[in-house]
């Protein structure tokens, strides 16, 4: 489902070293002369063969150019890629996050696409570099567009499209593995020419000590495609 709003407190975990806690056919032709059947095996063809022949092979050299279209159709119905290249540093986790690209006018299936000519599916790549000091994980639920003044972020349904058209979903980038790659789908109602966008990491409490690591934001604009 799409969501919208803010998520709540987030868990983290104090790393002491490089491993952390995660959390989170064409068909025969006949002839009509009686002679034909009793003709031997390795007889050169009548006339009238080659003739009846050449009229079944019109159809299939004229019929080429009809399928190369239907191609051209499906090649139209994929989604434009623009370059966006936002990076920006949480300071308090050290984490590196980077809004490399964004697929525009993606074709999509999703429930709230249905008879609303002014939304768009849009497909945001990102590149997460997680810091050392803390474990959990970086989700695909931080990610938020606008969508007619409110937030809304990824559209986990939209997954399986995604994948068919070629791109590596992002669920979530648990910091112990570090660096990850990957697109998130995101549903906006009320498409714009350019799109806002923002990361946003809740506040998280640090397990096993009374301390809270505040939230972290950084916004960022997706270009017309």
């Amino acid at each position: 489902m799409n969501r919208t709003g803010r998520h709540s407190a987030r868990i983290l975990t104090q790393s002491s070293a490089l491993a952390f806690a995660a959390v989170l056919a064409l068909s025969a032709c006949g002839t009509e002369d009686p002679a034909a059947g009793e003709a031997p095996d390795d007889a050169a063809p009548s006339q009238e063969q080659n003739e009846a022949l050449e009229a079944e092979e019109t159809p299939e050299e004229t019929a080429e150019p009809e399928s190369t279209g239907a191609a051209v159709e499906g090649a139209e119905a994929e989604g434009t890629e623009v370059k966006v290249g936002a990076e920006f540093t949480d300071k308090e986790t050290g984490d590196v996050v980077t809004i490399v690209s964004a697929v525009r006018n993606n074709p999509t299936e999703f429930y709230e696409a249905a008879d609303n000519p002014d939304g768009e599916m849009v497909y945001i790549e990102v590149k997460v570099v997680p810091g050392k000091s803390y474990g959990g994980t970086i989700s695909a639920s931080d990610f938020y567009l606008d969508s007619a003044g409110e937030e809304t972020n990824y559209a986990a349904s939209a997954k399986d499209e995604l994948e068919a058209a070629g791109y590596e979903y992002f669920e979530r980038a648990p910091r112990r593995d570090g660096e990850h790659t990957g697109y998130i789908p995101i549903y906006v109602s009320e498409t714009a020419a350019e799109l806002k966008g923002s990361y946003i990491r809740p506040e998280a409490k640090v397990i096993g000590e009374d301390k809270k690591v505040p939230e972290f934001k950084s916004e960022f604009e997706v270009p017309a495609a």
